[in-house]
């Protein structure tokens, strides 16, 4: 069965859209569905032009209502309309996406008809710093909230599987957010996520663009926080008590060698050696739920990780201490919980992490 494109367009440029559509209509799908939303008066010449190309079906919006609105309402269109077609892929209206792109997810599509597919971005060469900048900051609260690693979290261009549909049209976010939950809720469901690398491109350094770097922002890492404290927070909870064990650990430990009249540096590094083994294992296998052997990456990441654990803690408490006039006890609690949840992510998108295929 053949995919359906599916276009959300806001003011587009009559050119580039009419471009777009023309050579993807070319290409091995059943139809090209755009999504006018609420470009107004000026713009209906370049829908009404649209409409005549082949294979080429407009929706309309009556006033703007944002990038996730448009691809739900093109999702919705698919499910009632009752197409024979087995998945949707989505792409921009701005000429970022080239056609034989289209074409690669095409065919991923057709070879992965179960998965989510990405066309992601390399960003090498001419790339607006803050759509690099945007990009990598979100890819790595991805990965440290979500525990899945993705290369372009912002792309456009996917291939959707047609039973998802119910799913994403049951989505609540807002414009460019909408693309940024739709990757969590199925990444939450177990959809397995394939890559496919794509061109990048930029025209007129990506001022076509309608996304508002501060206020988009914002709802993206809204999103994102907010997903996560709903459905992450058994995992959290499971991660303290991990941490309170080897606590307990530590300190039962050290209190036990020393009543066997080993000294203190002994009885310190034979108790924080044994309170690191449980608070690994704890963590694999109870917080992060692993099943299998650990493996020698793993087991190096985590050692990177308490490193790391100790010199932060050590250089927040002398802050602390030194320009914040704190007590040693008070700043050694204090660096504790920053670093609590640094250290979570740091194992969540770091030494746990759940990988995914990149074609």
């Amino acid at each position: 069965m053949k995919p359906i494109v599916l276009i959300p367009a806001y003011k587009p440029d009559k050119k580039i859209l009419s471009r777009i559509v023309e050579q993807v209509a070319d290409l091995d799908v059943a139809q090209v569905i755009i999504v006018d939303d609420g470009s107004g008066p000026l713009f209906k010449s370049v829908f009404e032009h649209v409409k005549t190309l082949p294979k080429t079906h407009v929706l309309h919006h009556e006033t703007n209502q944002g990038k996730g609105a448009a691809l739900r309402t093109g999702f919705r269109h698919v499910l009632e309309s009752r197409r024979n077609s087995n998945s949707v892929i989505t792409m921009d209206a701005d000429g970022q996406h080239l056609s034989c792109d289209v074409d690669k997810i095409i065919h991923a599509v057709q070879n992965h008809p179960e998965s989510l597919i990405l066309g992601t971005r390399g960003f090498k060469g001419d790339v607006p710093l803050r759509s690099l900048l945007g990009n990598k900051a979100t890819c790595l609260m991805f990965r440290g909230l979500a525990g899945r690693k993705i290369s372009d979290t912002q792309t456009g261009l996917r291939g959707i599987p047609c039973f998802l549909l119910e799913t994403l049209v049951s989505l609540r976010s807002d414009r460019y957010a909408y693309e940024l939950e739709m990757l969590l809720a199925l990444v939450h469901k177990g959809i397995p996520v394939e890559e496919i690398t794509i061109t990048t491109v930029y025209d007129d350094n990506n001022l076509s663009s309608s996304f508002r770097p501060v206020v988009d922002s914002i709802l993206v890492y809204r999103t994102l926080f907010a997903w996560w404290f709903v459905f992450r927070f058994k995992q959290l909870f499971r991660y303290l008590l991990s941490g309170m064990a080897s606590t307990i650990v530590d300190f039962g430990t050290y209190i036990l060698l020393i009543n066997f009249s080993l000294g203190f540096v002994t009885a310190s590094v034979l108790a924080r050696i044994l309170s690191v083994l449980v608070h690994f294992s704890a963590n694999r296998y109870f917080t992060f739920s692993y099943r299998d052997a650990p493996q020698m990456r793993e087991i190096a990441r985590y050692l990177m990780v308490v490193v790391f654990n100790l010199l932060s803690s050590i250089f927040l408490i002398y802050i602390f201490i030194r320009f914040l006039s704190v007590g040693e006890v008070l700043a050694k609690v204090i660096a504790q919980m920053v670093l609590f949840f640094a250290t979570y992510v740091l194992l969540n998108g770091f030494v746990f992490l759940k990988q995914e295929k990149k074609s």
